[in-house]
């Protein structure tokens, strides 16, 4: 369950941003409250009308307007991968390839570069898709159109990229890096098999993951 204590509490003083840290759903659905009442006031809106904020019941408590949000927040908002080195580990440097070989696996990024970069020009085929997840230095040509289909692919493609595409999980990372993608349905997931370099896994605050909530 969500404690909407906490959300308010790091509405008001959020805690400082550290990239060795997982952040809680509560500070994750803080923050995207924060980004809509700054938002509106940038536009030039009214978020007292508007109901963000304290001018909303999930902020500013009872008596306030309902605060509705239409999307599971804390998964929809960004979210930053853990350092690239807490995937510098024998396991999630293994390439697994599927049944078919490295034939199948070029073949599923080939269907994702038909799917995610259609119209492009020189949308690149299976090898050389292959070869953009391996490269430790992308070339200003290909980093857009990396990131042009890390930003739509959908976040089950994206997983099994580790099984059906022969992408390790170290190299999934990477490309999150190298692309500068937030997407919080693709980096929760691999955030889970980070390890912290000297041992241990990534710490994920208990509120993480659950799919029960209840809105004040």
């Amino acid at each position: 369950m969500i404690d909407y204590d906490l959300v308010r509490a790091y509405y008001f003083d959020p805690p400082a941003r550290n990239p060795h840290r997982v952040p809680s759903d509560e500070e994750l659905i803080a923050r995207y409250e924060r980004r809509l009442f700054d938002h509106c006031v940038l536009r030039g809106g009214d978020p007292v009308a508007a109901g963000l904020g304290p001018h909303g019941s999930m902020i500013g408590g009872p008596g306030k307007p309902t605060t509705v949000h239409h999307c599971r927040v804390e998964r929809t908002t960004p979210l930053d991968p853990l350092p690239l080195s807490w995937w510098a580990y024998p396991r999630a440097q293994l390439r697994i390839l599927p049944p078919d070989g490295q034939r199948a696996a070029h073949a599923y990024l080939a269907d994702l570069s038909g799917l995610y970069l259609a119209g492009i020009a020189n949308r690149p085929d299976g090898p050389r898709l292959a070869r953009m997840f391996r490269s430790t230095h992308l070339s200003d040509h290909d980093r857009p159109m990396l990131t042009h289909l890390l930003s739509a692919v959908t976040a089950p493609r994206f997983m099994d990229l580790r099984t059906c595409a022969g992408i390790s999980l170290y190299e999934m990372a990477r490309a999150l890096h190298a692309t500068r993608i937030r997407r919080a349905d693709l980096v929760r997931w691999i955030n889970r098999f980070a390890r912290r370099p000297g041992g241990g896994q990534a710490r994920w605050p208990d509120s993480v993951g659950q799919t029960t909530a209840r809105r004040p």
